[in-house]
């Protein structure tokens, strides 16, 4: 027990001051110096970073004064450039008023030059509306008055002009009315009016010849004095008498004069229904060919199958209708003329 009250007396006393260096003491000194350390260290550090930045602002500072600097050169210009835009735009004002008086001079020019191609197209337009209405008119050839239609609507169509659209579609109207009109086919008419007058001689006429002529044969050269005289005595005496069976229906005597009369007036109104289809002149068709079958029923023998087939021809050919009815043409031609003075009185 006094051992133990010693060692305790001891520790105490050597806990006391001034006597030995704490351990504690020890350790907060040593941690102590370690934090001065560190924060030597971190403010070094942070020296170095404060120097950097203070550098790379003074590296931006200077990229500032070099942009400003660029600032102002690049503001100098643009203003230079808007001053240069400013002029350019006013002078691009008065491009419009220069471009519509250009395009007046050469509107001007290209009707100063193609005012007389112009009159001379609607002139050449004119003439053949003229030459189709008249062909129409006064011969009814309708295949000439659509090839003068189309030529005049052809030519027209060249200037596109706004003018003459009204006059363009009359024209089309008429073209297309002409087109309708059904024509008859005159060459076939022709061939059968041919057919017709060249069955005319062989058509046999009603009532029996006075006399026929007959083709005497060929005298042989090397004939006879005596075989020539027998042969006129046998050739008369044979032309005495002349037997022949006589129908009734052709008791009638005819001669060779009335013969040849009857026939030719058949051909003059077969002629004169020819004629009457190239004009073309229906009404004088129709009477031509009525004459010619009641010249044909009243002279020659309707029994025979020739005469028959020819009235059969004849009455066919009759119900062809040789002059149809034609359009009404003109009013695109009076448009024309109406359009051509307006031009003229213009100024």
């Amino acid at each position: 027990m006094s051992a133990e009250i010693e060692s305790l007396s001891t520790d105490l006393n050597s806990r006391r001051p001034g006597r030995g260096a704490s351990p504690m003491l020890v350790a907060l000194a040593a941690l102590g110096l370690l934090l001065a350390a560190y924060a030597h260290w971190r403010i070094g550090h942070y020296d170095a970073r404060y120097d950097r930045l203070r550098n790379q602002i003074a590296d931006l500072r200077g990229v500032q004064d070099r942009l400003g600097g660029r600032l102002q050169s690049l503001a100098a210009d643009l203003e230079s450039s808007r001053a240069t835009w400013r002029n350019e735009l006013r002078g691009l004002r008065e491009v419009p008023a220069q471009v519509n008086e250009l395009g007046r001079s050469v509107e001007e020019l290209r009707t100063r030059t193609e005012s007389p191609q112009r009159a001379w197209v609607r002139a050449e337009a004119l003439y053949l509306l003229e030459l189709a209405e008249r062909r129409l008119e006064l011969e009814g050839d309708v295949e000439t008055a659509i090839v003068a239609a189309e030529s005049a609507d052809a030519r027209l169509a060249t200037l596109d002009d706004p003018g003459l659209r009204e006059v363009r579609a009359k024209l089309s109207g008429e073209i297309a009315a002409l087109r309708a009109v059904l024509l008859p086919d005159l060459a076939d008419v022709m061939s059968r009016i041919d057919r017709l007058e060249g069955a005319v001689p062989g058509l046999p006429v009603i009532g029996m010849p006075v006399s026929e002529v007959r083709r005497t044969r060929p005298e042989p050269a090397m004939e006879g004095a005596l075989q020539r005289a027998w042969r006129r005595v046998s050739q008369a005496a044979r032309d005495l008498v002349t037997l022949r069976r006589i129908e009734p229906a052709t008791a009638r005597l005819v001669t060779q004069e009335e013969d040849l009369l009857r026939r030719q007036h058949l051909e003059l109104l077969l002629f004169s229904a020819r004629i009457a289809a190239m004009r073309p002149d229906g009404a004088a068709f129709g009477q031509s060919l009525r004459a010619a079958g009641a010249w044909m029923g009243q002279y020659f023998d309707t029994a025979r199958p020739e005469v028959a087939a020819a009235l059969e021809d004849i009455a066919a050919l009759g119900e062809v209708n040789i002059d149809p009815d034609l359009p009404s043409v003109g009013e695109a031609r009076r448009l024309l003329q109406s359009v051509i003075r307006g031009s003229a009185s213009a100024p």
